[in-house]
């Protein structure tokens, strides 16, 4: 397929960038693991396990409450889980499921995490978002009402060489910031990133957000206590993932 370029756009294409796979983490396998390790929430099962699970989900909120100007009280009673089975849009197409979803007040936060570099990684979650905007609408709508507010925060095991960002947030604006719709918003979070602060500045230097973060990532266990010591639920996190882990 051939890009149609807008005249005088001087725009940069991020996945034009090359990959950066340094600090990419290599996630050991489960019977591999020894006692003093957890699996890393970038595993499709330890995320289903401690996110996508209604009786911890104090977990996935105390993540987003740092993204969201909402206290973590007030999210944790709001709050709910909901189906992460994407409506179909025609018949003959295959059944896609979203790593999580969530609402609040009418809004929806979707979190997918991803280990897979490709760009079509990048438009598969951009359709996720663009299907939770516009699951409500049907025929007779009130449109002002009928699109949902989405969140969707991307959780990253790759970056690129050029972006050392640990957070990018995308709206949809134009290039004097003025936003054309405030309803979509995509946080990209870019893991490797994080682990190079980490490694070459030292852990005092990470914000609250980045260290609770690196403790759900990093397998670990006394590396994440540690990291995470000043964070509430960060010791119980680790404790629960080792029992899970070991089946208890």
């Amino acid at each position: 397929m051939i890009i149609l370029n807008i005249k005088n756009d001087n725009k940069t294409n991020l996945y034009e960038l090359e990959k950066d796979k340094s600090f990419v983490l290599k996630m050991k396998r489960l019977e591999d693991m020894k006692e003093n390790e957890k699996p890393s929430i970038l595993s499709n099962t330890m995320f289903k396990t401690m996110f996508y699970h209604t009786k911890r989900l104090k977990y996935s909120v105390k993540l987003i409450s740092y993204y969201l100007d909402i206290s973590y009280e007030e999210l944790l009673k709001n709050i709910k889980l909901v189906k992460n089975e994407l409506d179909k849009k025609y018949n003959d197409t295959k059944e896609e499921r979203s790593d999580y979803v969530a609402e609040i007040n009418g809004s929806k936060i979707n979190i997918e995490v991803n280990n897979n570099d490709s760009v079509e990684t990048m438009y598969r979650n951009m359709e996720y978002a663009f299907r939770l905007y516009s699951e409500k609408v049907k025929i007779g709508s009130n449109y002002k009402d009928a699109y949902s507010q989405v969140i969707q925060i991307s959780i990253n095991n790759f970056s690129f060489i050029g972006n050392d960002k640990i957070i990018d947030i995308y709206h949809f604006q134009n290039d004097e910031n003025m936003v054309l719709n405030d309803k979509i918003t995509i946080i990209e979070i870019y893991v490797p990133n994080l682990r190079k602060k980490c490694y070459n500045e030292g852990k005092e230097k990470l914000r609250e957000d980045e260290k609770y973060l690196l403790g759900l990532v990093e397998e670990d266990k006394e590396f994440s206590k540690s990291i995470g010591e000043e964070i509430d639920i960060m010791i119980e996190y680790v404790n629960e993932a080792g029992e899970v882990t070991m089946g208890t």
